[in-house]
């Protein structure tokens, strides 16, 4: 016997319920944005130019260092190879870099952290952030230079909003009110429209860097690598994460 047989899809029977305003942002968010810029508040107006050296010396993600290819890496805090790959995502070249990832923050982990609640928001989170360094580990295992920046947690995010807040087939516009809608396939994820525009974009925007367009825009070297690595894991594996996976399947 069938429960019920309403012949509405899952979408329109949740649109009825009520959901919270979509500039509700959750504490994590605030706390995470509040860090970050205190974080880079402290190496611009606190810190000396020596000692700030050192902090994205030892707090930076930097691949070559893996191998000691470069005489700097021995400069570098015994356990920085550990805690950077984590660790790098909380500093930022500039003002600039620290708002345009804020904003995205907000965009896209507002919606994620509401679904996954703050510990599993974590958690993803920090695998997002090892993602994005590993693909850029992958991609540049001898480079000598600082990776810095959330892009990788705010790429991850982005990725896993696109497996709920875009909504299913039929649906063609991102609601970050909505955090309870349910969960689609991959394969229903890039049955959206919408979806597949969004990841075109993020994609070609990001070939874009990688072919130096980026550069020639204005500003240091983008790290694409990472923004890729960090979307990929988040659109793959988001439902790894999600609790309402368990009770709703799409």
């Amino acid at each position: 016997m069938t429960p019920h047989h309403s012949g509405q899809s899952d979408d329109e029977t949740l649109d009825r319920r009520p959901h919270p305003p979509a500039f509700n942002v959750p504490a994590i968010i605030l706390i995470l944005i509040a860090v970050l810029a205190t974080v880079h508040a402290i190496r611009v107006f606190v810190l000396g130019p020596v000692a700030a050296s050192d902090v994205l010396l030892d707090f930076a993600f930097i691949p070559g260092c893996y191998g000691d290819l470069d005489e700097i890496c021995g400069l570098r805090s015994a356990g920085a190879d550990i805690w950077s790959p984590l660790s790098y995502a909380f500093l930022h070249g500039d003002w600039t870099h620290l708002g345009v990832n804020a904003v995205w923050l907000l965009a896209f982990g507002t919606p994620v952290a509401r679904r996954l609640g703050t510990v599993r928001f974590v958690a993803f989170s920090g695998v997002g952030a090892l993602a994005g360094v590993a693909a850029f580990a992958i991609l540049n295992p001898t480079l000598v230079a600082p990776v810095i920046g959330a892009s990788g947690i705010v790429s991850a995010l982005m990725g896993g909003a696109c497996r709920f807040a875009f909504g299913g087939r039929g649906r063609t516009r991102f609601n970050p009110a909505r955090a309870d809608m349910p969960v689609v396939s991959i394969v229903d994820a890039l049955a959206n429209r919408t979806v597949l525009v969004f990841i075109g974009v993020f994609f070609a925007t990001n070939l874009l860097i990688g072919s130096g367009v980026g550069g020639a825009l204005g500003g240091g070297a983008i790290a694409w690598e990472a923004h890729l690595g960090g979307f990929a894991f988040g659109f793959l594996a988001f439902r790894l994460f999600d609790p309402l996976s368990r009770v709703r399947m799409p």
